[in-house]
């Protein structure tokens, strides 16, 4: 006896741009880190920063700001994967790319 398998149902228009919603709700998170750690490298190779770190004097840190931005992209992130709606998607995934903008200024605001 064989088993007769459907063809998959061909995909909506919709169900393709929630896939590259979340593809770049993705690719926008993986590479957040590496972004924060370069515009660090980038800021500590300025004359500025380099003379902070090696006498101190600097303005201190806005952590909680920075936490908070960090936590922000994190839950837009997750909203941008679990959202069933393609709209609400496409929102968290501008907020995800401003709070993680918002953030590199932060680090490069701050040496």
């Amino acid at each position: 006896m064989t088993w007769y398998q459907q063809p998959p149902a061909p995909a909506t228009p919709q169900d393709a741009a929630s896939k590259r919603t979340r593809r770049w709700s993705g690719i926008a998170f993986a590479l957040f880190l590496p972004v924060l750690f370069l515009a660090k490298l980038a800021l500590l190779t300025t004359s500025e920063a380099s003379k902070c770190l090696m006498y101190g004097g600097c303005e201190p840190f806005p952590g909680a700001l920075f936490l908070s931005l960090v936590g922000g992209v994190l839950l837009t992130f997750v909203v941008a994967l679990a959202a069933p709606r393609l709209t609400v998607q496409r929102v968290a995934l501008g907020v995800q790319l401003l709070l993680e903008v918002a953030a590199v200024n932060v680090v490069l605001a701050y040496p």
